[in-house]
């Protein structure tokens, strides 16, 4: 577990320190702003709608379920639970790095909420096959990946807290979207054989 660690703080300072820039700070707060996305999010909405136009509030209902889900889990369950302190909020790690003032956050950080949501994201249009081209796929998949990494850059998350918040939204996901399909086949398949 000690050598897990140490692995862990080892590989927080070589990206807290390798790209350290002016104007690589810049780039990863943007990144690391939930705000940014928004145009992002409605090019989301519209293939979700796209994919399904009868299937969207139903498909709505789900993404948010799935999001909620892990947001809770990372906040509400494990943060308060493992009480693992942010980088930045660790009073011999905060020396070491190079911090943004005013960037940190609340007390803890195991795990990445922001991880968990863009990860939960990921999963949901990837299982749900959204998109036609696979290089959607890819381009939201690098969207979680630097959303994660920027959080590390930043010092307000371990490389640890970003891989396991990612994945919770991934089992998150996989979880109600199997809650889901036992719904529609206790119920919706059922009635369909009735009628037949």
């Amino acid at each position: 577990m000690e050598s897990l660690q140490q692995t862990d703080i080892d590989l927080l300072l070589w990206i807290n320190h390798a790209w350290k820039s002016a104007w690589m700070d810049q780039v990863m707060l943007f990144c690391s702003d939930k705000y940014t996305w928004i145009p992002f999010y409605a090019v989301l909405l519209f293939f979700l709608y796209k994919s399904g136009p009868k299937k969207i509030w139903i498909n709505l209902i789900l993404l948010t379920c799935c999001i909620a889900l892990a947001d809770q889990i990372a906040s509400s369950l494990f943060k308060p639970y493992f009480e693992r302190l942010r980088p930045c909020n660790n009073d011999v790690l905060r020396p070491q790095l190079l911090l943004i003032e005013g960037v940190c956050g609340g007390m803890y950080g195991f795990v990445s909420s922001h991880a968990a949501n863009t990860f939960a994201v990921f999963t949901f249009f990837t299982l749900k096959n959204v998109f036609s081209k696979k290089i959607w796929i890819c381009l939201l998949f690098f969207w979680a990946l630097i959303v994660s990494i920027s959080r590390v850059y930043l010092g307000v998350h371990f490389p640890g807290d970003v891989f396991c918040g990612g994945l919770i939204g991934v089992a998150g996901t996989y979880f109600i979207l199997w809650i889901q399909r036992m719904i529609e086949q206790k119920y919706f398949n059922k009635n369909n054989q009735q009628a037949v």
